[in-house]
Formats: structure tokens, sequence, C-alpha cells
């Protein structure tokens, strides 16, 4: 009997170490980020979204920039028909405001913003005939602020929040103030969107893919679960080239893929790099013969490592919000390989 105690115990070790290493599944909802300038959603990408019950955009609505003294919106979304007729989709607006808006500022003069993208927000919501703008539930604001902005950020924030007391505010956060949360400190907002993407710089000279890479990932996302505020987690679509000349400057072409670059203007010198053979354009910048360019994109099998990454360390449903809606994008993955 001890004998086949012994025999046993090993095998019932290893099923119950395969069951604990198997990924956790949870269930998420699924919605994009909008970041173009108008809604041009044809019928091929309505279909892929009622695939994946895909029942919100993320709409990108203007950047706020600072110029002199003054902060000014720039990059504003232009209101076409197709977002009009679109009742199907509810809408949350995102407005980007870049870090040096916050440097060297005031109260009064953060105050005096908060109002003005009030007033610029409500207007612009207005024209969207499907939508109220007394029924906004959601505003989201993109910031990548630092411990030095942090203050002004987050009174930014409590002054949105006054001026939309019924209203969810958001704030984007990156991995970097998840690593040093106690540095870069937590924005009082009601829910943040962990950006999953940007683990690298594109120009650190590193071989691993600057969008996404899962080592990065994880050392970014060590201390994940002691955020204190609830997260819904931003994964990337997106590609681009890193166009580098003989000086090693670099460019970065968005979109850009190896498609692209089949072609006898270009030879491949290894699994991602490619030698410009002739000069040319690509996509409006003139690359001169000898510059060399690097692709990087998100296959279907890392944005699954990614996902499998977060089941196992968030232990709970979450949702995810992909980077960003683009038929182009979604061409590349099936339905399935994005639920």
């Amino acid at each position: 009997m001890k004998h086949s105690l012994l025999k046993i115990f090993p095998i019932v070790l290893f099923l119950l170490c395969s069951v604990s290493c198997v990924s956790a599944s949870h269930d998420h909802n699924i919605s994009f980020y909008h970041w173009k300038s108008n809604y041009q959603i044809d019928n091929d990408v309505r279909n892929y979204m009622r695939g994946l019950n895909c029942q919100k955009i993320y709409l990108h609505l203007f950047d706020v920039v600072k110029e002199g003294e003054i902060s000014r919106p720039i990059n504003i979304f232009q209101v076409t028909d197709s977002l009009k007729n679109d009742s199907s989709i509810h809408f949350v607006p995102v407005i980007f405001i870049t870090n040096e808006v916050f440097s060297n500022t005031d109260t009064a003069k953060i105050n005096s913003l908060a109002q003005y993208i009030k007033y610029f927000t409500h207007n612009m919501v207005h024209i969207y005939s499907n939508i109220d703008k007394n029924t906004i539930d959601e505003i989201q604001f993109d910031c990548d602020w630092t411990p030095s902005t942090k203050e002004n950020y987050f009174t930014f924030l409590k002054c949105i929040k006054n001026l939309y007391p019924d209203v969810k505010i958001s704030s984007t956060i990156r991995l970097h103030q998840i690593k040093d949360m106690k540095e870069t400190g937590i924005p009082p907002v009601d829910k943040g969107y962990l950006m999953c993407y940007a683990t690298s710089n594109a120009n650190d000279g590193m071989d691993s893919n600057s969008i996404l890479n899962i080592d990065l990932l994880k050392n970014y996302t060590e201390n994940l679960n002691d955020y204190p505020i609830d997260l819904d987690y931003a994964l990337p679509l997106f590609s681009w080239g890193i166009v580098s000349n003989k000086k090693s400057q670099i460019k970065l072409i968005n979109g850009l893929t190896h498609n692209d670059l089949d072609s006898i203007r270009f030879k491949r010198i290894s699994e991602n790099r490619y030698k410009v053979r002739e000069d040319c354009f690509i996509n409006g910048l003139y690359i001169n013969k000898g510059y060399t360019i690097e692709i990087e994109q998100i296959t279907p099998t890392l944005l699954r490592n990614a996902i499998e990454y977060l089941d196992n360390k968030i232990q709970k449903d979450y949702n995810i919000v992909y980077y960003h809606l683009s038929k182009g994008f979604l061409n590349r993955y099936t339905i399935d390989e994005l639920k």
C-alpha cells in the first residue's frame, strides 16, 4: 500500500501543477480608440465590430498644446455624416493634452483651461445629432504627466470633475506611471486606462519590438495590483517603420508593414530590416538609397501573449481598448484573435 501511494503521489502532484499553470481566462468587453481626423467607418469595419460585440468607441476630439503662454486646441476632429448617423455606437470623448501645458502654470490658468475645454467639448458634442451633450457619461484625458507636472495635472482633473460632477472622469496611464507610482502619483479620476505599449523607445538601438515587448511589459507592471484605482487596458494594433539614415538619425512611418516593402526597391537584410536600393517616397517621406528601414508590428501571437499575461496578472474580468480603429489594422487579425 505504501509503495502504491508513492507511485501515485508524483502523478497527483503533476496534475495539480498542470492545473495551476493553465492560463486564467477572463471576459473582455472590446472597444476601440478612434484617432483619425474624421469618422469613416465602412460596412466591413461595422461587421467586424459587430463580431466583437463592440459598442463603444473612444473618440479623439482634439489635442491641447502650449504655444508661448497660451494653451490652444489643435488636430480638431471633423464631424461627418457618417458619425452623425451612427446611433449603434456609444462615444466617449478623448482629449490629449501635452505635458508642457502643465509646466510653469498656476491654479487660475488651470481653472480657465478646464472651463475652456468644457465649453469646447460641449460645442463639439452638440454637433453630433445622435448624441445629447447632457448624456455624456465619461470623458477621458490623455496626458503623459511627470513628477514635475503631476500637481498641476491633478488640479486640472479636479477642476474638470467639479465641472462634470455626474460624469466619469478617466485618464490614460503610461507604463512608467505604474512602475514609478510613488514618484508620479495617482491621478484623482474615476478610472484609469493602462497603455500596454511603447515599452521602449524606437531609437534606443534595441533589437526588441519597441511597440510591445512582453518581458518589458512584465517589468513595468510588477506592482500592477497595488495600483489603487480601477483600470482597463489599452493594447496596440498599429505598426510602423523605423527609418535610419547613414548618421543613425531616425524617423517613424506610421502604419508601415512588410507588405509595403515587398518591392525591388528594398532588399531584406534580416527578419525585420530592409536596405533601400534606390531613392523613393514612402507614405510621403523621401527616402535615400542606403537608408535602412525596420518594421515593427503586432503579430496575433504577440497580442495573445500580452492578453494571457494580463489575464494571469489581474485575476479578474477587465475591458480591452484597442489602439486604434483602422481597416488596415483590422485586416491583420481575425475576430477571434481580438477577443
